[in-house]
């Protein structure tokens, strides 16, 4: 017991060390996509992204912190991000609220869900911040976790965000964005829509942060 106390103890310490320097420590930043007036994309089944979202950030959230990160969340409810001094609309006021925190951690990882008006596209889909080469090289080894072990027959390629995404072209901070699947399949709408999926979906994309920083 003592031996299996230590080891786990020790795991714990190097991962804490990962994100410690002279100035205290960093977090993971999970932003759960959308919310509140903003509920992103839905499919056929009535399924709204936002939730979706915020149900894989949540389990995401509560895996890495069993495994000692530091994590912050961008939401925690089915609300809009608040905190941002930026006049201007809801939208601009809740990306650049969602912008700081990104800046603010040692990486982001948020959670989305795509669709495309053709039904037959399907899978995960790893995009990164162009301008900072670790968000490659994490969004990589989220994209082999979900391969190994929820989607083995997924071709997806990882993509560079294109400037219309606006918080990975803006961050200063490595951050990526998992589109977790396509709710305009509904086959993978349905299976999007099941907590039980979702967890397993949750567990791929923690095992791929791991990855990156074991």
């Amino acid at each position: 017991m003592k031996r299996t106390i230590c080891i786990a103890l020790a795991i714990f310490l190097s991962v804490i060390s990962l994100f410690a320097d002279g100035t205290g420590l960093h977090v993971v930043v999970i932003d759960a996509g959308h919310g509140g007036k903003d509920p992103g994309a839905s499919a056929a089944n009535g399924a709204a992204e936002d939730d979706i979202n915020l149900s894989v950030a949540l389990t995401l959230r509560d895996m890495l912190t069993f495994c000692g990160y530091p994590v912050r969340m961008t939401r925690t409810a089915d609300a809009l991000v608040e905190g941002s001094n930026v006049s201007g609309s809801w939208k601009t006021n809740d990306m650049y609220s969602r912008l700081a925190m990104y800046n603010a951690a040692l990486l982001t990882v948020s959670i989305h869900q795509n669709h495309f008006s053709q039904a037959q596209y399907h899978g995960t889909q790893v995009f990164y911040a162009p301008a900072l080469p670790q968000s490659k090289d994490i969004a990589g080894c989220i994209r082999d976790a979900v391969v190994r072990l929820l989607q083995p027959e997924n071709k997806r390629e990882l993509k560079p965000a294109e400037k219309s995404i606006f918080l990975l072209t803006n961050t200063k901070k490595p951050a990526v964005i998992v589109e977790c699947g396509f709710l305009s399949n509904p086959d993978e709408a349905a299976r999007l829509s099941d907590p039980a999926y979702c967890r397993q979906m949750a567990f791929a994309v923690c095992c791929g942060v791991l990855q990156y920083a074991p």
